[in-house]
């Protein structure tokens, strides 16, 4: 099917509605962790390295990384086990955890899981392959919250991220800054933020911005049933020869966006609204719908979740305190 960039003017989509349950529900199963795994750069945690934690890390294990940047000399890869990757932030929520790739190998890659993943609080930077410069997905659906993805470069596909049969959430995160097409294919880079071919991708919270192609889709290439969908994310001031924010490959792909989403060339069109995190379902209005997914999650939620607006890892009277609290149309 032939397809064209989808806006909604009041309410979110269908679809973006269902991928924020799913990343909800794929959030709220990483409750059952074997165990901790400690890296720092000083010495006094288990680990230096953040690869060598990784993979001494067992199936459902938290691996801790201290604030500080860690010149990666490998791809920090996970195969077939779930474990969660977590950095520190700064005292303004965000990430300290640098994760460099010294422009001269992929950054993070996961492969082959039936369980989720969650990356955390991580700057991935400096990322360099031929697709997939920050991240490559393949046989995988990871969530990642907090995260941002810096100058990361493909030669050819997906500067900050490939995916490859694999569905992901991407929460609260930036891509800013990456690009396509460079090395041996200088004038065929594509996809400079996320390269999307038969995956769905969702964004919920985010910035695309800065990113670039030489050839198209500075922020997303999408083909065959490639589908975005965007929940108060912004998608803007990314460049390319043809379709700097949003290639359709053939025509073909789908972009879903809510009331809070913005895809434009120039960024002074897509302002940044003030968060609402009480909008669960991302209308601008704290109401009655709000209050019933919140209720649908009361009591444990684990590692995390958005109904969860202390984050003390359980919905509660104090969540509900500060959903009245704002209850209403929320500030722009």
């Amino acid at each position: 099917m032939n397809t064209t960039l989808h806006r909604q003017s009041r309410t979110p989509s269908t679809a973006v509605l269902a991928a924020i349950s799913a990343g909800s529900i794929a959030l709220s199963a990483l409750t059952a962790h074997a165990g901790t795994v400690t890296v720092c750069l000083g010495g006094s945690c288990d680990f230096t390295d953040p690869v060598a934690a990784v993979n001494a890390a067992l199936e459902g294990d938290v691996v801790e990384i201290a604030a500080g940047t860690y010149a990666l000399t490998e791809t920090v890869a996970l195969y077939g086990k779930s474990i969660t990757i977590r950095g520190a932030v700064d005292a303004n929520g965000n990430p300290a955890t640098v994760l460099d790739g010294q422009n001269a190998r992929t950054v993070l890659s996961a492969v082959s899981m039936i369980a989720q993943p969650l990356f955390e609080n991580l700057v991935i930077t400096k990322g360099r392959a031929n697709t997939g410069g920050g991240m490559f997905l393949s046989g995988v659906s990871p969530v990642l919250k907090n995260c941002h993805f810096r100058a990361n470069v493909a030669n050819y596909n997906g500067g900050a991220v490939y995916l490859s049969s694999s569905n992901p959430t991407m929460i609260d995160c930036e891509i800013t800054g990456n690009q396509s097409g460079s090395g041996p294919f200088p004038n065929s880079g594509t996809a400079g933020a996320v390269s999307v071919t038969n995956n769905v991708l969702t964004l919920i919270g985010c910035t695309v911005s800065g990113n670039s192609a030489s050839l198209y889709g500075g922020a997303f290439l999408l083909t065959s049933s490639g589908i975005v969908n965007l929940g108060a994310t912004r998608v803007c001031g990314n460049t390319a020869p043809t379709n700097p924010q949003v290639h359709l490959n053939g025509g073909y792909g789908t972009v879903n966006t809510d009331a809070s989403s913005c895809v434009s060339n120039t960024c002074n069109d897509c302002p940044q609204l003030t968060p609402c995190p009480a909008d669960f379902t991302l209308d601008r209005v704290v109401n009655g719908a709000d209050l019933g997914l919140m209720l649908g999650s009361w009591g444990s939620c684990g590692t995390y979740c958005p109904h969860d607006l202390n984050f003390d890892g359980v919905v509660n009277g104090a969540d509900l305190g500060l959903m009245l609290s704002a209850w209403g149309a929320c500030v722009n």
